[in-house]
């Protein structure tokens, strides 16, 4: 995972950005976010849009470790039926002030929502909004310790100012827990940064970082146009689809019904690398080529090798993922997908007999 900022003085900084004048502030907002209003030189900070979290990682410092970062915790049943826990834990300033601080209450929570075996390794910790503050960031409603697979939400049962209940933000926190125990094709890894590998290729993720739409993994002032976020946001309108909140990102991360499926897919059915061959024969010398076509519905590294008695001699084209690339035969052809729906590998013949000959391919 990336480095990201961390702490109070992080969450200051990003929300004064956020909460700047846009000519102050650097680039105008993209599409779907609203412009940010000036304020007053003495008005208190406030994000023009909800700043939902901040994403940590990386081992915690001594400088970032918290007033909190000691409160115990316990195993709690996640009551889903599979005999799953969690471990909650509640400051000890929290349990004396806030008005909903029970461990039960969360675990029962989270196992409603799409879960795989990551749930095993989540921690909950219940802090004040004053700790909050202080251990994810001023402005900020929650935080997700990447490196401790730890959320810290508030223990006040509490409606945010942009509408999104404490279920709401919990559920946004566990979409980047999702995430960052799910893997992900290179080079759009890891998921925590771009979001789930079939949620992100149906988004076109991939297309919108190359065109400097989208920011993955940042935590910055391009925070609503970080996929990552996105993807945990829409995470938690798949479990609340008639949320009393805005949908705050850029408008093309938006989610409809088929990122939802596609969400779903990738909480039941965790990625992995497909592999798999394509046969054909191939003429002797001076003969025609045989071309042979594939589907590739996930963004992603795919590699294309010719095999056979005559690959040596032949030559290797592949087509559909940016400029066409020819290499000799046997060798193995490697290649990003962005935003194709499938390549088209061409076998010329070279010198020699009519042979057989397989593509061995490697696709997301």
């Amino acid at each position: 995972m990336s480095r990201r900022p961390a702490g109070a003085l992080a969450g200051i900084a990003m929300i004064l950005l956020l909460a700047s004048p846009a000519s102050a502030a650097g680039p105008p907002h993209g599409p779907g976010e609203p412009p940010q209003r000036p304020g007053g030189a003495l008005d208190v900070p406030r994000p023009a849009l909800p700043l939902r979290d901040i994403v940590l990682s990386g081992p915690p410092d001594t400088g970032s470790a918290g007033i909190s970062a000691t409160a115990p915790t316990r195993r709690y049943p996640i009551g889903d039926g599979s005999g799953a826990t969690i471990a909650v834990g509640v400051t000890a300033a929290c349990l004396a002030t806030c008005d909903a601080a029970d461990p039960r209450a969360i675990a029962n929570f989270i196992g409603t929502l799409p879960h795989g075996r990551e749930v095993r390794r989540l921690t909950v910790q219940l802090d004040t909004r004053w700790q909050i503050a202080y251990d994810c960031g001023y402005g900020a409603q929650a935080c997700y310790d990447g490196w401790r697979s730890k959320i810290i939400i508030s223990g006040d049962d509490e409606v945010q100012h942009d509408g999104a209940t404490r279920e709401f933000v919990l559920a946004h926190e566990y979409g980047h827990h999702l995430a960052g125990h799910r893997p992900a094709p290179a080079p759009f890894s890891p998921a925590i940064d771009w979001g789930t590998p079939r949620w992100a290729s149906y988004m076109n993720v991939c297309r919108g970082e190359r065109q400097g739409r989208f920011f993955p993994g940042n935590q910055g002032w391009r925070y609503h146009r970080n996929p990552g976020e996105a993807f945990a946001e829409a995470f938690a309108f798949s479990h609340f689809p008639d949320a009393q909140t805005g949908w705050a990102w850029n408008a093309a991360l938006k989610p409809d019904a088929r990122a939802f499926a596609a969400i779903r897919r990738d909480v039941y059915r965790p990625w992995s690398q497909r592999s798999f061959t394509i046969r054909g024969r191939l003429p002797g010398t001076r003969g025609r080529a045989v071309a042979r076509t594939f589907p590739t519905p996930l963004d992603g590294r795919a590699s294309v090798r010719l095999r056979g008695p005559g690959a040596r001699s032949a030559r290797l084209l592949v087509r559909g993922a940016g400029k066409p690339r020819t290499i000799p035969g046997g060798e193995a052809l490697k290649l990003t997908v962005c935003d194709q729906g499938n390549l088209r590998a061409v076998v010329k013949p070279g010198h020699g007999r009519a042979h057989r000959f397989t593509l061995a391919v490697k696709r997301p």
